[in-house]
């Protein structure tokens, strides 16, 4: 696959927690990584993955980060495309939104009223039901804070995480998330078995791709859209994933379905 962004897998997945609120069963959270708009990735293509996400009519939508890739004359156009999703949505920086410019990144999304959470928490409802919404910021270029991150979370409400780097998750899950979701990893764009797990592992990361149970907490690292470097993906494809909340007494992340979205790369 030469285009990253030629075919993107939908996987729709099913979470059942404990914390989660009987009124907020079939609460459905879209989530968007590593678009890195730019030089494979367009705003025309992007506005075909933002149209997708609003027939889908999510309850909140999670953007984990890496918009561009390394142009900061990027990240307006990423963040305006963005702002055409219709539900509520919330995002984390990565550490390509630091190389090119943080401040950018932030004004562009503040000025197009999608909140960025810089270790931080804020109280999410819908309905008769609430959880607690964590951001931890970029952990490669030093700006996590999981202390501050979770400074307001009590552990009484379901506590979803929103971060970049999955590497820090157990320290997530230690402080209260029960589902976290990251990005980063691109799932190394390639997946052969066997091998691509022992890459990983040189690497010091147990974690590259999909989900992964800490304790009583889940991870999913998505594999993203677009690509920084290379365009090349094998076994690994783009990716668009959405988590169905239910309450279970046993935490337990299980895929529900896999569809494919083609990219028209003429409009």
């Amino acid at each position: 696959m030469i285009n990253p962004l030629k075919t993107v897998e939908i996987n729709t997945f099913i979470f059942r927690h404990p914390k989660v609120p009987r009124n907020l069963e079939n609460f459905q959270i879209a989530q968007i990584s590593d678009v890195h708009l730019g030089r494979w990735v367009k705003p025309r293509h992007m506005r075909q993955i933002v149209e997708f996400v609003n027939f889908q009519e999510p309850q909140l939508v999670a953007l984990t980060g890496d918009y561009v890739g390394y142009s900061s004359r990027d990240i307006l156009p990423c963040v305006e495309t963005l702002s055409g999703l219709r539900h509520p949505t919330y995002a984390v920086l990565g550490n390509h939104d630091h190389w090119t410019s943080t401040e950018q990144s932030v004004n562009a999304f503040r000025e197009l009223k999608i909140p960025v959470l810089s270790n931080e928490s804020v109280p999410f409802s819908y309905g008769q039901g609430m959880i607690d919404l964590v951001g931890v910021d970029d952990h490669v270029t030093k700006k996590s804070d999981i202390e501050a991150a979770f400074g307001n979370v009590g552990g009484e409400n379901f506590c979803l995480t929103l971060n970049h780097v999955p590497s820090i998750a157990p320290q997530l899950a230690v402080r209260g998330a029960d589902l976290i979701l990251s990005g980063h990893t691109h799932g190394f764009q390639f997946n052969i078995p066997g091998v691509t797990h022992r890459i990983a592992r040189k690497f010091g990361t147990e974690f590259y791709a999909g989900a992964y149970r800490i304790d009583n907490s889940y991870l999913y690292i998505n594999r993203g859209l677009g690509s920084a470097s290379w365009p090349w993906r094998i076994r690994a494809m783009p990716e668009l994933s959405f988590f169905r909340l239910e309450y279970g007494e046993i935490p337990r992340l299980e895929l529900a379905e896999t569809k494919y979205l083609n990219i028209k790369h003429r409009e």
